[in-house]
C-alpha cells in the first residue's frame, strides 16, 4: 500500500542521515497500531459478519509500513464479568492504552498475508462461524467482540471498541431458488424451508431478496455454474416479501442477474437472517416479440401522366418502447406469407409497393420487429388489385 510504502522510504532516510549524536542513541521501541475504532458486527445464519476498518498509522501518527495482521476476540457478558481487572500502566500515553487488559477468548487470528481475501469497498469483512451449541438459546446468547492488529509480535494495538451482538437460533436455509424470465419481470420462487420443532421461540417473518450483476465476462460461464460469477457489486438487498415468489420488475434485458434470497426470523424486536440461499444466476435476454400490428388497410392507386400504379399500406402505429421497425410481407395466395418487399426496416406504419402487375392481385401482411430482433406474428392478410388497362 502507499501508506507503507511511503513510511519505509521516511524510515531508511532517517536511519542513514540520523538524527541523534553517537553518545545519543535513538530509543527503539515496537510499532504498535492505533485501534480499530469502527467495529461492528451482524448475523447471517449460524455466521456472525465483522466489519472494520484497518489501522494505516501507528500510536506514534506514523504510516504503517506492513500490512497488520488481526486478532479477533469473543467474549460473553458473564465472561467478562468474572475475569480479573486489568493492572493499571505506569505511563499512559494521551488517548492511547498502554496494555489492553482484554480477557476474551480469542477466537480468529488473520494473518497479514490473508488480509486482502477479507476486504469488501476498504473495510475488511470477516464471517465467525459459531458452533451449534452457542446458537442453541431461543432466547438468545450475547456475545461482546473486539479486535486488534498487530505489525509486530513484542506488542498488538490496544482493543477495538467493543461491539455487542445477541444472536439466536439461525432460520434454515433456502434450498432451492428458482428463476424464470416473463417479459415484465423475472419471476422468483421457492419451497418454504422446515422450521424445526426447538426453534418456536422465533416468529417467521417472510424472505429477503437480494440481487448483484454478474460480470458479462463471466455470465455464461456463471450460468451454469454460479461459483464463477464475478459479481460487479456485493449483492444488495432488493425487496421482502411473505410470500414463497417474488417478481423483480425493474431488471433491464441484456444483463446477468445473481440471487440468492434468506429467510426471515423474528425474536422480539430483532431479526435474524439465514444463510445465504443457494444462488439463481440468469441472464435476461430478450426473447418476446411486440405485438401483431392492427389495422392493415391497402388502397390500390391506378396509374396517372406517367406514374405508374401503386398498393398504399397503413397501419396502426405500435406502442412498444423497444420497437424497431416493421416488415410488409406480399404474396399471390391468401394462405401463403409470400416474400418481404422492404430491404430495410420500415420506421413508420406505411409502404408503397410499385412493383405491382395492374389486373393481379395480392395479399399483404406487416410484422413488428423489436431492438433485439424479435418479429411479431404477421398480421392478417388483406387483398388489393389494381385494375387492368
Amino acid at each position: 500500500m502507499p501508506a507503507y510504502k511511503s513510511a519505509l522510504v521516511m524510515t531508511l532516510g532517517a536511519c542513514l542521515l540520523g538524527c541523534a549524536s553517537p553518545d545519543l542513541p535513538t530509543p527503539r521501541h515496537a510499532v504498535v497500531p492505533v485501534p480499530v475504532s469502527d467495529l461492528s458486527a451482524r448475523q447471517v445464519g449460524d455466521t456472525v459478519i465483522l466489519t472494520f476498518t484497518l489501522p494505516v498509522t501507528s500510536t506514534d501518527l506514523q504510516p504503517l509500513e506492513e500490512m497488520p495482521s488481526v486478532e479477533i476476540y469473543r467474549n460473553t457478558p458473564q465472561g467478562a464479568a468474572n475475569a480479573p481487572k486489568a493492572k493499571a500502566p505506569k505511563v499512559k500515553a494521551p488517548n492511547i492504552k498502554a496494555k489492553t487488559g482484554s480477557t476474551a477468548r480469542l477466537a480468529d487470528t488473520l494473518p497479514s498475508e490473508t488480509i486482502e481475501q477479507y476486504e469488501k469497498n476498504g473495510r475488511i469483512e470477516f464471517p465467525d462461524r459459531l458452533d451449534a451449541s452457542e446458537l442453541a438459546k431461543e432466547s438468545g446468547t450475547d456475545f461482546i467482540y473486539t479486535v486488534r492488529t498487530r505489525v509486530s509480535r513484542a506488542k498488538a494495538s490496544a482493543d477495538s471498541n467493543a461491539f455487542t451482538l445477541r444472536v439466536y437460533p439461525a432460520p434454515p436455509r433456502v434450498e432451492d431458488l428458482r428463476a424464470t424470465l416473463t417479459e415484465a419481470a423475472l419471476v422468483l420462487d421457492w419451497s418454504a424451508a422446515q422450521q424445526s420443532p426447538r426453534d418456536s421461540a422465533g416468529k417467521a417473518a417472510g424472505f429477503r431478496i437480494y440481487r448483484a450483476e454478474v460480470d458479462p465476462t463471466t455470465a455464461e460461464a456463471a450460468i451454469s455454474n454460479s461459483s464463477q460469477a464475478k459479481l460487479l457489486a456485493p449483492p444488495e438487498l432488493l425487496g421482502q416479501t411473505t410470500q414463497i415468489e417474488y417478481r423483480d420488475t425493474s431488471f433491464q434485458f441484456g444483463h446477468t442477474y445473481f440471487y440468492d434470497v434468506r429467510q426471515v426470523m423474528q425474536f422480539g424486536t430483532e431479526t435474524v437472517e439465514s444463510a445465504d440461499s443457494a444462488p439463481a444466476v440468469l441472464t435476461a435476454k430478450d426473447i418476446f416479440p411486440p405485438a401483431v400490428p392492427q389495422g392493415l388497410e391497402a388502397v390500390a392507386v391506378p396509374a396517372t401522366n406517367g406514374t405508374a400504379a401503386s398498393i398504399e399500406l397503413t397501419w396502426t402505429i405500435n406502442t412498444e418502447p423497444d420497437l424497431a421497425g416493421y416488415n410488409v410481407y406480399r404474396s399471390e395466395l391468401a394462405e401463403r406469407p409470400g416474400q418481404r418487399l422492404n430491404s430495410e426496416l420500415l420506421l413508420a406504419p406505411t409502404f408503397r409497393d410499385m412493383s405491382i402487375v395492374p389486373g393481379k392481385s395480392y395479399f399483404y401482411r406487416a410484422g413488428a420487429v423489436d431492438q433485439s430482433g424479435n418479429e411479431s406474428a404477421l398480421s392478417s392478410a388483406v387483398e388489393a388489385q389494381v385494375p387492368g388497362p
